[in-house]
C-alpha cells in the first residue's frame, strides 16, 4: 500500500530535471485500517478463546498476533511521524525506511500464518458451531483462515501467471512482419512531406508496438500515425502504409 516512491515521479516535473528533495506525503490509510481491523479481531478471539478448556494453542496464536500488531503499529506510527517530511533525496528516504525494519512485518505475518495453517490442518475438516463463546470463536476462526487461504491461493496463482508470462514473453511475436518474398528495392522516388506531431493520447505504433508518446509521431497521407523513426526505416524498403497498404508514390 506504500506509494511513497511513486509520488516522487510527479507529472509536472521535467524529465531532464534532477530532483534534490523528496517530500514524503503517503498517508498509508490502507495499512492503518488493516492494523485497526486486526486489533478488533484479536479482541474478539481473546474474549472467546479464554472460555475454552485448553486455550494453549489459541493463547500462542493470540500472542503472535498481538506481537505482529504491535510491530505493524510501530511501523505505521514511525511513518505517521515523518508525514510531510522533506528528505534531501530519494536515497535518504530509502535509507530511513530500511531503518524501520520493514522485513520484520513479513516475519511476524509468516509466523502467524504458519500457526493458523497448522491449526486448520489439525482440526480438518472444520466444524461450525455457534452455540457457545468458545465454539463461536473457533467457527469464526475457521471461516477466517479458510477465507485467507482462498485469497492467498488466488493471489499466488495470479502472481505465478504474471511471472510466467513475463519470463516466457516472446518479443519476436511483436516485431514487424517479415515477408519471405524478394526484398524490395530501396525507394528512390521522393515521398510526400510528413509533419511531425506530438500526441498526448495512448496511441500504439503498429510498427514497434509501443505507446511511447515522448518521441515525435508522423502522419502519412492516408491518415495513419506512426513514430517518425519507425516509419522512416519502413519507407526505405516499402512504398506502402504498414496498415492499409496505401501506395504513397501515387500522390508524389
Amino acid at each position: 500500500m506504500d506509494y511513497a516512491i511513486d509520488n516522487y515521479f510527479e507529472n509536472n516535473v521535467d524529465d531532464r530535471e534532477i530532483r534534490t528533495d523528496f517530500v514524503y506525503d503517503e498517508r498509508r490509510m490502507c495499512s492503518k485500517i488493516y492494523v485497526f481491523l486486526k486489533s478488533i479481531g484479536l479482541v474478539f478471539y481473546t474474549l472467546t478463546f479464554t472460555t475454552c478448556d485448553k486455550p494453549i494453542v489459541f493463547l500462542i496464536m493470540n500472542t503472535v498476533t498481538f506481537l505482529s500488531i504491535l510491530n505493524s503499529a510501530r511501523y505505521e506510527y514511525n511513518h505517521y511521524r515523518r508525514y510531510g517530511t522533506t528528505f534531501s533525496s530519494i536515497d535518504e528516504y530509502k535509507i530511513w525506511k530500511q531503518q524501520q525494519l520493514p522485513k520484520t512485518r513479513i516475519i511476524f505475518a509468516g509466523t502467524e500464518l504458519g500457526i493458523k495453517i497448522w491449526y486448520i490442518i489439525n482440526v480438518f475438516p472444520p466444524q461450525f458451531d455457534f452455540g457457545t463463546p468458545c465454539n463461536l470463536g473457533k467457527s469464526i476462526l475457521h471461516i477466517h483462515i479458510s477465507g485467507l487461504f482462498m485469497i492467498y491461493v488466488v493471489v499466488g496463482v495470479f502472481s505465478a501467471y504474471l511471472l510466467c508470462t513475463s519470463c516466457c514473453y516472446d518479443v519476436s511475436h511483436y516485431q514487424p512482419h517479415t515477408y519471405n518474398a524478394r526484398p524490395r528495392e530501396p525507394v528512390s522516388e521522393p515521398l510526400p512531406a510528413m509533419n511531425d506531431v506530438v500526441l498526448n493520447i495512448n496511441r500504439e505504433c503498429c510498427i514497434c508496438m509501443d505507446t511511447d508518446n515522448i518521441q515525435p509521431w508522423v502522419g502519412l497521407p492516408c491518415g495513419h500515425m506512426f513514430h517518425t523513426s519507425c516509419v522512416s526505416r519502413w519507407i526505405t524498403t516499402h512504398h506502402t502504409c504498414p496498415i492499409c497498404r496505401f501506395d504513397m508514390r501515387i500522390i508524389v
